[in-house]
Order: structure tokens, then sequence, then C-alpha cells
């Protein structure tokens, strides 16, 4: 990461998707054995935590994101509150998470580019550059030409993301199919042979890449003849738009 580079754990960033009185759950998925990031409980599988506290969280993601894991995710929509009884600011082994009916508002239109590639394989930096440089063409598209605010850019570890701010949409059948269709009109539009928009992040209880978190798919690879690196890299914000 640059020294612009943003992530969840800045207060002000935390404090823009997780807002006073709201509640945030962590979930880490691809665990195995004991650690003290989830007290030392033996996982197998997902770990999870919900979180209205900054401190916690932060000490609590930063410990996991030194095991080893599949992927480290936040819920990116507005959840309930009352969700914090789950599993109060700490992590542990747990299958029951964040379901779609205890959504109640949309917060953001998300947009994933990500990289044609197989699966479970981290992207390449040329694979990279195009997924960041197709998400940059989508962002100027859409506050050009359907007078979208200006949206968070950032980097999921492998590809590009976009994050537009909504007026807090509720989480029914009518605003689900908004999301769903504005993500197939700019997958239609844009993808290429090389990126993809992924169009299946349109349920409200979706997770989604935790800002300064690493992205382990696969093995670290690196450069060799014949072959270009596909190294692990930590997912970022780079412009937080008109989100400041």
């Amino acid at each position: 990461m640059s020294k612009e580079s943003l992530t969840l754990f800045d207060r002000p960033v935390f404090e823009t998707f997780v807002k006073p009185g709201e509640v945030t759950e962590v979930r880490i998925l691809g665990t195995s054995g004991k650690s003290s990031a989830w007290g030392n409980d033996y996982a197998r599988g997902t770990v999870s935590g919900c979180f209205d506290d900054f401190e916690a969280f932060c000490e609590a993601v930063r410990l996991a994101d030194k095991t080893r894991h599949g992927g480290i995710y936040f819920t990116l929509q507005v959840i309930d509150p009352r969700l914090i009884g789950r599993v109060f600011n700490r992590l542990r082994p747990s299958d029951v998470t964040t379901s779609d009916n205890n959504v109640l508002a949309y917060r953001w239109l998300p947009a994933d580019l990500d990289p044609v590639r197989p699966a479970g394989v981290s992207s390449s930096d040329s694979e990279l550059d195009e997924a960041l440089e197709l998400r940059d063409a989508v962002a100027e598209w859409c506050v050009g030409e359907l007078s979208f605010p200006r949206p968070i850019r950032a980097m999921s570890g492998n590809g590009g993301h976009l994050l537009f701010r909504l007026p807090d949409l509720p989480a029914n059948e009518e605003n689900k199919l908004f999301i769903k269709s504005t993500l197939e009109g700019l997958a239609a539009r844009f993808n290429t042979g090389k990126v993809h928009i992924d169009t299946a992040v349109h349920n409200p209880a979706r997770i989604w890449k935790l800002y300064g978190t690493t992205a382990r798919k696969g093995d670290e690879v690196p450069a060799g003849p014949g072959r270009e690196a596909r190294p692990y890299r930590t997912a970022y914000i780079d412009d937080l738009g008109d989100n400041q």
C-alpha cells in the first residue's frame, strides 16, 4: 500500500461504513485451527463476529489477518443492530451469519471488477492493472452519464472495487432488483475478455473484502521463466470520492 492508501483501520473510513449506533459483521472464511484471534477455540471454516466498537474491531481483525485464512470480509450494507448480541465485539467460530432478512437498508451500490482467470488463483500485476483501468472507466461513465456521486475506488487484493453511495434505500425486492439490473447493465456495457463485473453482489447481505486485510487466493507465486508473479496483496481504498 502507498502512504495515501486508506483502510478500515482508519477511524474516519470505518465511520464512513459504520455510523454511530450501527453494527457490522466481520466474517473470515477458510480458517483452520486455534488462534487467539478467536479466543483460542478450534475453528474449521467460518469465524465471525459483530462490532460497533472501532478499537475492538481493529484489534480483532488485525490479529486475525496474521492467521491462515481464505479471506476477511465485512457486511457492506446497514444491518440490524441487534445482531451485536450474537458475538459482541469479538470473533468466534460460527455458522450463524447475517442473512438478507437481517439487512435494513442498501447504503452502497457495489461493483467488483475482477480479472478473468482460473478460480482460486491470485491475479498477476498486469491482470490487476487491467481491472483498475476498467474500474476507472466505469466510474467516470457512471458519474458523467448516470449522474451518480463520485464513488469510493478501491483495490480488492486481486481486482478493482467501486462503491456508489445510496440514500439508504430499504432492503426490499424493488431495490434489490434496482441493484441487480444496474450491475447487469454495467456488465453488458463494460465487460471485456479480460475483466468482468460481478453481477452476483446485489443481495443485501453480501459480504465485501475488508480493506486493510490480505487477499490470499491459492499459493503465492514468484515470477519465473515464462510466468508472472501472483502475489498476495493487502486490499485498500485509494479514493473516497464524494464520501470524505
